[in-house]
């Protein structure tokens, strides 16, 4: 779960990352340039529970998109596939769905996504997702990192 978005002034050392895994990435050019009716929501990826078809379980890392006035799923589907780098034959066995208190309401392609979006500053936005409902890939490849870390895994280096 994303918690915070610190500001990009914020100093590193100010940062208290005692109860927090913190992630840094670079801002998205769409995210500099959102339009007044634009969204920025969370997306996360889960699946369903198989002994309890009702309860859903988030894996892997979660991200910000921007959603525009008027963009269809189809539309999102695409940059979403072009982010994560996902070949078309995995994403459309994807379902999309709009999550809210951990309820899945699924979206069709024509559905415009920014209408099941609130604005930002009404409680609990950031409480509403979209879902990216596939198996989870993320056990396996972690197995495979844990074999050769370093063949997968570049360093980060921040200065200042």
């Amino acid at each position: 779960k994303i918690y915070k978005i610190f500001p990009w002034t914020e100093k590193i050392e100010n940062i208290n990352d005692q109860y927090w895994t913190l992630r840094a990435e670079e801002i998205p050019e769409e995210e500099k340039d959102m339009g007044p009716q634009d969204r920025l929501i969370h997306v996360y990826h889960f699946i369903r529970d198989a002994s309890q078809h009702h309860m859903i379980q988030n894996f892997g890392e979660p991200f910000f998109l921007v959603v525009h006035e008027g963009e269809t799923l189809v539309d999102v589907k695409l940059r979403i596939q072009k982010k994560l780098q996902v070949l078309d034959e995995e994403i459309s066995k994807w379902k999309f769905a709009f999550l809210s208190l951990g309820r899945p309401e699924y979206l069709q392609d024509t559905d415009i996504v920014a209408t099941r979006f609130q604005k930002k500053e009404t409680y609990g936005a950031w409480e509403h997702y979209l879902g990216l409902e596939h198996t989870d890939q993320t056990s396996k490849r972690s197995h495979q990192v844990s074999q050769n870390r370093h063949a997968f895994e570049k360093p980060v280096k921040i200065y200042n």
